[in-house]
């Protein structure tokens, strides 16, 4: 009897073995862009801008030498020899620098500030003893002439068409005809000061024109509160484009001081927010965090998303303070301490820099200071830690305390009818359909003694329920990310959630259980509770 032999294995043939195993081929994935959304979007003109003063600096030669020759004879009356005597002329201010003789000591010369100033019959001379790493000793004096700097031919200067910064602002000119331009996102928060009258307003709006003249709507974001309810209102027409509300709200810009404590607590929670997004996306800061976005490596679907920087400008802060006091002055504090990272920067502009209003808490955290004109020399070193702005000449003169120097500017000059032509422009583009959503935030006072019954359940009740029941993870921080809620609804969304028996009770720190365990479990009870 002869048996047949079968192999129990054979090799497949070659177009076998295709059909097994699928060719992958690897699609090279675009990066994100997230300004695509506006694609169509022009930035502003420099031609909306007026040229208000020349860039040339206007030189006395007849000033210069008597105002030399007055200094040289002041001092000798006081037996002050001097070696050197050299002058730089700037747009409102100019600084002569002596190098004084061997052996005269510096504070003789700087208690003579007011004999100066009679001698010279000026307004406002400030002595710089020493100059810092200069070896001279700098008497500043008001020209009789001063020129507008105008913010047109700052932002048409090669240094702010092609800087590189984050956050770049156009401030003002130094003494030696110099461009100031500085990174907000570095600084990282800007504390403003000065009587009423010198020109903060019209700083506020340098700062607010040039951010606009740089970024894309995509980019940036703006906080605008305005107690005086006037100051910042021409920025309504870009609210599309670049402005950040509370959901709710019918005016982006924040005139009500309730409202203020509403948005700087939904500003903490977004902090809060975008600190859990870095802490999982394993970045340290949202430069990092941007970059891993537009590379495509993270996932939307865990929340993920393109984070703008938000600027919050309060036009004035005293205001708040008098009439909410530590609501506004705690929100406050927490922003100053951690939103550098996240990409929250804060310009604070006040009248009154006293001790009251401008706390040890928010001093320490505000290392770039501007001063305009102050009444006194306590103001002067309560915003400054030094004195000196109380001698300026005021219409925009000032000092900006930055990087640990202090120097003296003239700031840019930009009228309310450019401001106004800058936002029709780009108002009349196409915006978003909506202003930036701040997160939610619901006053726990507003919500005491309001215990809920499944009747009047939240609104968003059945979507939150199917973002838990599809992850199969119990937390509050899913909800907050996923649906961009406060911290105090996302709990009493997961409250409600555990009273319809979706979830188990909570568990400290620990995400709940779960305890549906798919969607069409879940439908049947969400309609057995219609």
């Amino acid at each position: 009897m002869a048996f047949e032999i079968k192999p129990v294995y054979e090799d497949p043939t070659d177009e076998e073995v295709e059909e097994i195993v699928p060719v992958r081929e690897t699609v090279p994935v675009d990066p994100y862009e997230p300004t695509l959304d506006l694609r169509d979007y022009k930035y502003p003109a420099l031609d909306l801008l007026e040229n208000h003063g020349s860039d040339k600096i206007v030189q006395d030669a007849s000033e210069l030498e008597k105002n030399k020759n007055q200094i040289i004879d002041t001092l000798k009356n006081y037996d002050i020899s001097i070696q050197k005597i050299s002058a730089t002329v700037g747009p409102t201010v100019t600084l002569y620098e002596i190098v004084p003789a061997a052996g005269v000591r510096i504070s003789r010369i700087k208690n003579l500030e007011d004999d100066i100033a009679l001698s010279l019959s000026a307004l406002g001379i400030r002595i710089i003893a020493p100059i810092p790493g200069r070896g001279t000793i700098g008497i500043e004096v008001p020209n009789v002439k001063k020129t507008i700097v105008s913010l047109r031919n700052m932002l048409a200067s090669d240094k702010f068409q092609h800087s590189q910064m984050d956050l770049p602002i156009a401030i003002g000119k130094k003494i030696d005809n110099e461009n100031f331009i500085a990174d907000l996102a570095k600084m990282p928060h800007l504390l403003m000061a000065g009587a009423t009258g010198q020109g903060k307003s019209v700083g506020i709006n340098t700062l607010l024109v040039s951010l606009l003249y740089k970024k894309h709507p995509s980019q940036l974001k703006f906080v605008l509160v305005d107690p005086k309810k006037v100051e910042l209102s021409l920025y309504k027409l870009i609210e599309k484009h670049f402005l950040a509300k509370l959901p709710g709200e019918e005016d982006a810009i924040i005139t009500d001081t309730k409202k203020v404590v509403h948005t700087l607590n939904a500003l903490c929670i977004e902090m809060d927010l975008r600190y859990d997004l870095l802490k999982e996306a394993g970045t340290r800061n949202i430069r990092e965090y941007n970059a891993k976005f537009t590379q495509r490596r993270l996932n939307p679907q865990k929340g993920h998303r393109y984070l703008p920087f938000i600027v919050l400008v309060i036009d004035e802060f005293a205001d708040l303070i008098m009439t909410a006091g530590k609501e506004v002055e705690m929100p406050i504090a927490r922003l100053a301490q951690l939103a550098r990272a996240v990409g929250i920067h804060l310009i604070i502009a006040t009248q009154r820099p006293s001790v009251n209003i401008i706390t040890g808490t928010i001093k320490a955290n505000f290392p770039a200071r501007i001063a305009f004109k102050v009444s006194s020399k306590i103001d002067s070193r309560t915003i400054l830690d030094t004195g000196g702005a109380e001698q300026l000449i005021g219409q925009g003169d000032m000092l900006i305390s930055f990087n640990g120097e202090v120097v003296r500017l003239q700031c840019a000059f930009v009228d309310t009818p450019e401001v106004e032509s800058v936002a029709e422009f780009i108002g009349e583009q196409r915006g978003y359909p909506d202003a930036f959503l701040l997160p939610e935030y619901i006053d726990e006072k507003d919500m005491e003694g309001k215990d809920f019954s499944l009747a009047d359940r939240d609104p968003l009740f059945e979507e939150a329920a199917r973002v838990i029941v599809q992850n199969q993870q119990g937390s509050t921080s899913l909800l907050q990310r996923r649906m961009k809620l406060g911290y105090n609804r996302a709990g009493r969304l997961m409250d409600q959630l555990e009273a319809a028996g979706i979830v188990g009770p909570n568990m400290g720190s620990k995400a709940r259980d779960v305890i549906v365990k798919s969607e069409s479990d879940l439908e049947e009870i969400l309609n057995s509770m219609l």
